[in-house]
């Protein structure tokens, strides 16, 4: 009787695991319809799902092409939208240290502050306009002193180098609640 209750749960969690991917996938194709015309590689995006706690992946890197996720992982939020599990404000101001949401456009890596690190230009004037300005970048958490960025996309070390180089170079990257 355990093991069959065991059984029924692992086919549950996969299910439901399984059903989740395909909803991530089918958002990721809505977006590349949308704003694919500013991405260079029209085969990978990116979606930041703020909905979720920082402490769970919300990080989804989909292959568009092969529709599948070829990575997901955590990604902190800036202290600016809130310390708390989720972001409770966004803002696109200089200063703020918050989150912006929308839809940005991956330009090309660096080595700065917090390591390798990968700018992002926002498409979006009144979400994400001032990425730029405000240095809005992917970057590993490795070095900072909270859990929480300044607006950044920042990730654990062991994922930044990886999901840098899977989606640098004009791929899509969409933040939303």
């Amino acid at each position: 009787m355990k093991k069959t209750l065991l059984l029924i749960l692992l086919c549950s969690f996969n299910f439901i695991t399984a059903q989740e991917n395909d909803e991530i996938v089918k958002k990721a194709n809505e977006i590349q319809t949308k704003w694919g015309y500013k991405a260079k590689n029209k085969n990978i995006i990116t979606l930041i799902d703020f909905s979720k706690s920082i402490e769970e992946s919300r990080l989804y890197v989909i292959d568009l092409k092969n529709r599948k996720i070829l990575l997901t992982t955590n990604v902190d939020h800036g202290s600016g939208s809130g310390t708390g599990l989720k972001p409770q404000s966004f803002s696109n101001n200089v200063g703020s240290n918050a989150t912006s949401l929308g839809c940005y456009v991956t330009l090309q890596t660096y080595k700065g502050m917090w390591g390798y690190s990968l700018k992002l230009n926002g498409l979006e004037s009144d979400k994400n306009s001032n990425a730029l300005k405000r240095n809005i970048v992917v970057h590993s958490s490795k070095r900072m002193y909270s859990k929480f960025s300044l607006g950044c996309f920042s990730v654990p070390d062991q994922n930044a180098n990886t999901l840098i180089d899977l989606i640098k170079d004009g791929s899509l990257v969409y933040a939303y609640q």
